[in-house]
């Protein structure tokens, strides 16, 4: 017949956790399932724990709450910034006097530093084809010959849109900012592709007019 007790006594309880110190650590969950006593011995580290845990998560839950509150306010600012640029398409009646019109509101964005509208040009052949061959997008970093070719020196992150396709190129926007993070592939693009697709049909129709 087994020896081995059918009840851990506490002796055994608190042997096991001296020897193991790192048992409720590795074990945050039990943490949560224990009623501690304040006057009971080593109560008050297990609170301490506790707390701290607790800490912990409301710092993680505040910090992911910021970044939501940051995200909407930076989609906010998008979608009044180019809810503009959309109706510039349909009040301007040249190429030139829309790529400026459209620098000029693009760049109210402090974030923003460069913004080009530029009518395709067969210098632009290898840009399209390193970046911009597959779906006509790319947002992040360029070499500096691309950067030459499109935007200041002080240019550290980019999105480019291109207006066409690879086979049939009409123009390319181009947005520089001098934060290297602005732009990068990550980023949400909605806004700005639903205007890129409304700008090609409006260039189009001022090639055809």
């Amino acid at each position: 017949m087994s020896n081995i007790p059918s009840k851990l006594t506490n002796e055994q309880v608190s042997e096991f956790l001296l020897e193991n110190p790192d048992f409720l650590l590795q074990n945050p969950a039990l943490l949560t399932q224990l009623e501690l006593q304040q006057h009971a011995q080593g109560a008050t580290s297990l609170v301490h724990i506790q707390q701290r845990q607790l800490r912990e998560h409301n710092a993680m839950l505040k910090h992911k709450i910021d970044e939501l509150i940051e995200h909407a306010k930076e989609n906010e600012q998008i979608y009044s910034l180019f809810s503009e640029c959309h109706r510039q398409l349909w009040t301007n009646y040249d190429f030139k006097t829309l790529a400026v019109n459209l620098r000029n509101i693009i760049c109210t964005n402090a974030a923003i530093s460069e913004c080009h509208l530029l009518k395709y040009d067969t210098k632009f052949d290898d840009l399209i084809t390193h970046r911009l061959m597959n779906d006509g997008t790319y947002l992040g970093r360029v070499s500096q010959q691309e950067r030459d070719l499109l935007f200041r020196p002080q240019t550290q992150s980019t999105a480019l849109y291109l207006i066409g396709n690879s086979k049939h190129p009409v123009a390319i926007l181009a947005f520089g900012s001098d934060d290297a993070n602005h732009f990068e592939p990550a980023k949400d693009s909605l806004f700005v592709l639903e205007f890129v697709r409304s700008l090609q049909l409006r260039l189009l129709e001022l090639e055809l007019a």
